[in-house]
């Protein structure tokens, strides 16, 4: 688990993930932080989408301004990431302790490669499982509803290691 002043970003595809099963809130006790971070550009792609509503509903929340700065003096390959990733991996330096989470392989490939801890979704469940945050049951059902309400599917070898 990160440190309770630790930073924790969230990119749109996570973000959304959950969002649709109304589990944002696991993400925030578990890391035991006070707030979650997105970037601009990670609010304007859930904007438009039904779950903007959700948004600002959730009042640990903070829509952070990157500027183009920040992505310029990063020395990565941008050509595959959208704004979302570009301006998540750009927050996550300007903060010492970060943490990003992304569903996005390019994105987390190229957020590691510049020194930033990134971890998808399976990572985080496994995280939680084996700080003993959530029990199997838990984890199966939060499995379950990913399935049905993001379409978001777990391979076989990573579901037995969660279950």
């Amino acid at each position: 688990m990160q440190e309770e002043n630790s930073v924790v970003i969230i990119d749109a595809d996570f973000l959304s993930s959950f969002l649709k099963i109304g589990k944002l809130a696991l993400i925030k006790n578990f890391f035991k932080v006070e707030k979650l971070f997105i970037p601009v550009a990670v609010f304007n792609e859930i904007a438009r989408t039904k779950l903007v509503k959700h948004v600002f509903e959730v009042k640990y929340l903070q829509i952070e301004t990157v500027d183009e700065k920040s992505i310029a003096n990063l020395d990565m390959d941008f050509d595959n990431l959208g704004n979302g990733e570009k301006e998540c991996i750009a927050l996550c330096k300007n903060y010492r302790k970060s943490l990003l989470l992304t569903s996005d392989k390019k994105a987390l490939d190229i957020a590691r490669k510049q020194g930033v801890m990134a971890i998808n979704i399976p990572a985080f469940l496994l995280a939680c499982k084996s700080a003993a945050f959530l029990n199997t049951y838990e984890i199966s059902c939060i499995i379950q509803d990913l399935k049905i309400k993001d379409y978001y599917e777990f391979s076989d070898d990573m579901r037995k290691r969660l279950l």
